[in-house]
């Protein structure tokens, strides 16, 4: 089915709304073009407003400037090279300069098409399809003076002038659109030039694909509703990675295990969130309420986030920080957790401070140095030097804080700073050794330093559980090991975005190139075309080695390795791969390996499954409003409010999906709070006997048909809500036996029937066609009493009140004419 009208002006609103004439005059380059980034100007002219009219084609320079993901190949003269951007030399020395040109030009094409003066568009020097498709989309959509072909050939063959230029040929086709919509007018003319393909399928289906789910920003509430078993759970897994993850969705979608390996992934680095509703799910579990937690033998009352607060702070936090090395390898440092004031206290200004000057401050100490103070011991007799009482040596926590602060931290030690106890908001290296300054902090004790580098420092500030296992403690400094910080997560933070350096699949090591990399396999090919796939438990063990100082990358070369260290890995193999290994070791030390949680896009998916089991008012809230599209952070009439517990004030980012899931055995579409059916798109996903008719018969027996007949006459006796899945069938596909079908209708289906009509076994029996049974074996429900039976039971006399009494026959279930006689 074509793409309507609607839809492609919707898209064009959906720039417009993006892309105001202020925010491009705003504009910087990171925002103009990033080959990471999908919110990019420049990705929204090729791929998010490609069904207004295509630029596709060509390479990446059309936009003046690009930004590489590898290495240039080659010199080309017209283009220079810097660290990361790539730029047409006419605009200027360098990327900053060539930015600043394009960035004019651009502003230049949106003034001359607001004022009518499309002939001065021609003299302007950025590429055609560029410019022109700036001046259709900025033009007066009422009074038009540009159609959305942006190619000069395709204009000359629509206007049979094989000279004309853009303006002339754009204004003699306007004569003849009387009044039909320029957009539409603009694809009439495509399609009657009889190309290879009309505009609507001139990219591929994956193209397409990706760029529709880019385009429908508006589809962020979805439901898939149907009845029992039509995969509505198994296909969030697909539409969150597609959401999440689009172009490994679209590389991988045929292979299930990879793709459900992928969710897992994401659900661990919480870029997923998965929730069941229920009828006890309240507010309190979903967005914020008070817990009780136990310290030091001490019950206090805290706020703790829901999973849909969580989700909504991550997907919001964005790092205002990033150090100029992006990259920073973990392996072999300490890690710290420190709290830099209280965030509702009076010294809450010292974190900002700190974050200002480069530095971190203790707030134990008081106005004492330490600067001679080597070990514990020498710490509390400075402390009682100064007159402070220390009453037990060996846990007073003000020589344990400044111990740790002076003697234990090490330059290249990390420090995660906390925001309470449920958040964190900056990480950051140390640099120098302890110092004392009492001059850095007016009215406060805050005299002990050490200078750091700050990595990341986030706003907001970041859940616990995108970094941490479980909840901080109250206590200002203190080491972090692996049962507390996921060091998985704080490595991929750390990771850089700048993946042009890293290693990756389709990086060049030594000689080779890398194929593909998992959680299990790097996959290497070599110069005679093979592939080697390496297990990444050795590499990781062989960098782990080398980064601790145990061997060196020589070592590895020389075949020493096993001469210095005691491994379990394998000897022949790390010594008969020495040119690959070596190499591939060095590198990942020196520049970081490409982590499985990197991501295509800055989207998240919370997963509400069941979502119609749940209380909506009760467990949305105030909130219901702000997950609408338009209502969300940065929309139209974006909306905030105060929470209740907390009193922050609350968005909903627009990068957070909500899918739900819906049984309509449970509950039927009419009967859902209608503030939820307002402000989400339903999808309904009813049996696919397509994939059943893909099983293998089985004595005879056709599952499709068999499936279809029976679900014909669910909604013949009750309604289609009740109908059927076929993925309760779908294991017959690889076990086509007779015993698998009895089992799954003995454990399954027959229960789900005699729940749909409330024991009525009669009924159940004609769902089975066994009222056309002439052979009473064959039906699956029997009277369970004969009348010979009654008698000797009840007396001659005696009649039965209410319904006959009915039982499965279990030697049905392993007869195949049976269930022939369900369809035949």
């Amino acid at each position: 089915m074509g793409i309507t009208l609607e839809k492609r002006l919707s898209a064009w609103d959906d720039f417009l709304t993006r892309w105001p004439k202020q925010k491009v005059k705003e504009l910087t380059l990171e925002e103009y073009v990033d080959v990471n980034n999908r919110d990019t100007f420049a990705y929204w002219l090729e791929h998010r407003t490609k069904i207004l009219g295509s630029i596709r084609g060509g390479d990446s320079s059309k936009f003046g400037i690009y930004r590489r993901n590898k290495p240039p190949k080659g010199e080309r003269s017209h283009i220079k090279h810097g660290e990361v951007y790539s730029w047409i030399a006419r605009f200027g020395k360098t990327e900053e300069e060539a930015f600043d040109t394009i960035k004019k030009d651009i502003l230049k094409v949106i003034a001359c098409i607001e004022s009518g003066d499309v002939n001065t568009i021609q003299e302007i020097g950025l590429a055609d399809t560029l410019k022109w498709k700036l001046a259709f989309l900025y033009q007066d959509a009422e009074n038009p003076t540009v159609i959305n072909i942006f190619k000069r050939d395709m204009l000359r063959d629509a206007c049979s002038d094989p000279t004309g230029d853009f303006s002339d040929l754009y204004r003699s086709l306007l004569k003849d659109r009387g009044d039909m919509h320029i957009v539409q007018y603009g694809y009439e003319i495509w399609n009657s030039l009889e190309e290879t393909e009309s505009a609507d399928s001139e990219v591929d289906e994956t193209e397409t694909t990706l760029a529709d789910n880019n385009m429908n920003t508006n589809k962020l509430n979805t439901i898939l509703y149907g009845p029992p078993g039509t995969g509505k759970t198994y296909n969030t897994i697909n539409k969150s990675l597609e959401i999440v993850d689009p172009e490994f969705y679209h590389e991988n979608k045929e292979n299930r295990d990879l793709l459900k390996k992928r969710f897992d992934e994401l659900l661990n680095g919480n870029r997923i969130g998965f929730i069941t509703f229920h009828q006890s799910f309240s507010y309190e579990d979903f967005v914020e309420g008070l817990k009780a937690t136990t310290e030091n033998n001490q019950v206090n009352y805290e706020i703790e986030d829901g999973i849909f607060k969580r989700l909504c702070e991550s997907a919001r936090a964005k790092p205002t920080i990033k150090a100029a090395q992006d990259h920073v390898d973990i392996s072999g440092r300490k890690i710290w957790k420190m709290s830099l004031g209280d965030t509702s206290g009076d010294d809450a200004f010292i974190y900002q401070q700190c974050v200002d000057n480069g530095y971190v401050l203790l707030g134990y100490g008081y106005d004492i140095d330490f600067s001679k103070a080597i070990n514990r011991k020498e710490v509390i007799k400075a402390y009682r030097n100064d007159g402070v009482t220390i009453e037990k040596e060996s846990s007073d926590y003000k020589v344990t804080s400044v111990n740790n602060f002076k003697n234990e931290m090490s330059i290249g030690d990390l420090i995660v700073v906390s925001d309470g106890n449920r958040k964190f908001r900056a990480i950051a290296e140390i640099t120098s050794d302890y110092y004392f300054d009492d001059s850095l902090v007016a009215d406060v004790s805050y005299s002990q330093a050490r200078k750091v580098t700050w990595h990341r420092v986030y706003e907001p500030s970041l859940p616990i559980d995108e970094l941490f296992k479980k909840n901080l403690s109250q206590m200002t400094l203190y080491r972090l090991y692996g049962t507390t910080i996921d060091t998985d997560k704080l490595r991929s933070i750390l990771q850089g975005s700048d993946d042009s350096d890293t290693v990756a699949p389709g990086s060049t090591v030594g000689k080779y190139q890398v194929e593909s990399i998992t959680s299990e396999l790097i996959t290497i090919r070599k110069s005679n075309g093979s592939e080697l796939p390496i297990s990444k438990v050795i590499v990781d063990e062989l960098c782990d080695l080398v980064r601790t100082g145990r061997i060196s990358i020589e070592d590895i070369k020389s075949k020493q390795v096993f001469d210095k260290v005691d491994t379990t890995i394998e000897k022949n193999f790390v010594n008969g791969y020495l040119n690959v290994l070596a190499p591939l070791v060095e590198a990942i030390i020196n520049k970081g390996i490409s982590l499985a949680n990197q991501v295509s896009s800055d989207n998240r998916v919370l997963i509400i499954d069941e979502i119609n089991r749940g209380n909506i008012s009760n467990i949305f809230g105030e909130l219901i409003t702000l997950i609408e599209t338009s209502k969300r952070a940065g929309g139209k009439e974006a909306l905030s409010v105060k929470l209740p517990y907390s009193k922050e004030p609350f968005t909903v980012p627009d990068n957070l999906h909500i899918i739900g899931t819906m049984n309509t055995a449970d509950k039927s579409l009419a009967q859902l709070d209608i503030a939820l059916r307002r402000r989400f798109e339903f999808v309904e996903m009813m049996t696919n006997y397509e994939l059943l008719e893909k099983t293998p018969d089985i004595d005879g027996i056709n599952v499709s048909q068999l499936v279809r007949t029976i679900n014909k006459r669910i909604e013949l006796l009750y309604d289609r809500e009740h109908t059927i899945g076929h993925s309760f069938f779908l294991p017959l596909k690889d076990n086509p036996s007779i015993d698998l079908l009895a089992e799954i209708f003995e454990l399954q289906i027959l229960p789900l029937l005699e729940e749909y009509f409330f024991e009525d076994w009669e009924r159940v029996g004609m769902v089975l066609g066994d009222h056309l049974k002439q052979d009473e074996s064959l039906r699956f429900v029997v009277e369970q009493f004969d009348a010979e039976e009654v008698a000797l039971l009840m007396g001659e006399d005696w009649e039965q009140p209410g319904n006959q009494s009915y039982c499965r026959n279990t030697h049905a279930l392993k007869s195949a004419e049976a269930y022939i006689g369900i369809y035949s």
